[in-house]
């Protein structure tokens, strides 16, 4: 895009102009256009001075004034995509796009996050407990604290294309027919990992029952507080033939812990 002449050119030509040359000579000595010097006259006249006007950006943002308002209380009310929300303002005759949207998120402060909670939250029970451990959760020390987390990868996880020189074949290799698992379990504390442990396989409730017996007790002291996620392999199996008793999930794991640590 075009800069605009600095004013002291415009001043210069305006000096030389009132001093009662024409157009064409200041335009000639200066190199500059002659409707320069005729539109710079004008623009002193009608304005009082000679700074240029604004280049580029003269249209008004769609999303801006009501529609950003509207925009605005969209976004506060519920869950969206980036998708949905570009066509509903199309739905009430706002012609606008993905990247316009995106540049007014952005420009909101507004950043892509992890939505879906589950619903267990909402219980009354687990609500009341969430909020116990939110109270007094800040007045455990750190270094008590043992967080339980896995990890694995399977065979299968192989990338299935690539790049290659236009009428070459791409060839890669992968293990083929029986995908394996391998899991990778261990506990997080404050300033180190530890109990790490890895197994070939997915990981159940006897298996995890065992990692706690053998690889977590023995990094534990007195008061340490161990938190682990509430899945069903981090349960105890039932013996064959016993049926499962009507419980909570929560204390089904926990039991399996607790056996773990008091044997």
């Amino acid at each position: 895009m075009t800069r605009p002449y600095s004013e002291d050119i415009r001043e210069r030509a305006l000096a030389r102009a009132d001093a009662g040359e024409t157009a064409r000579s200041i335009a000639e000595v200066l190199q500059i256009s002659p409707s320069c010097v005729t539109k710079w006259k004008k623009l002193r006249r009608e304005t009082g001075g000679v700074s240029p006007g604004k280049i580029g950006g003269h249209k008004k943002p769609v999303l801006s004034g009501a529609n950003a308002e509207w925009l605005r209380k969209r976004i506060g009310s519920g869950l969206f995509t980036l998708r949905k929300l570009t066509q509903e303002p199309a739905a009430r005759g706002i012609k606008t796009d993905v990247r316009a949207v995106w540049t007014f998120m952005h420009a909101e402060g507004l950043s892509f996050k992890k939505t879906i909670l589950p619903t267990e939250q909402d219980r009354p029970d687990i609500a009341r407990k969430r909020t116990r451990w939110k109270t007094h959760q800040g007045r455990i020390d750190a270094s008590r604290l043992v967080f339980i987390d896995e990890t694995w990868i399977k065979t299968n996880m192989a990338p299935l294309r690539g790049w290659r020189p236009s009428g070459q074949r791409l060839q890669a290799s992968a293990p083929f027919g029986h995908w394996k698992t391998m899991t990778f379990i261990a506990a997080l504390r404050h300033d180190r990992i530890c109990a790490p442990w890895v197994i070939d396989g997915p990981i159940n409730g006897e298996l995890f029952t065992l990692y706690v017996e053998q690889e977590l007790v023995p990094t534990l002291a007195k008061g340490d507080v161990v938190i682990l996620d509430n899945l069903s392999r981090h349960k105890p199996q039932q013996p064959q033939g016993q049926s499962c008793p009507q419980r909570h999930s929560r204390q089904g794991r926990t039991s399996a812990l607790l056996a773990a640590l008091q044997s």
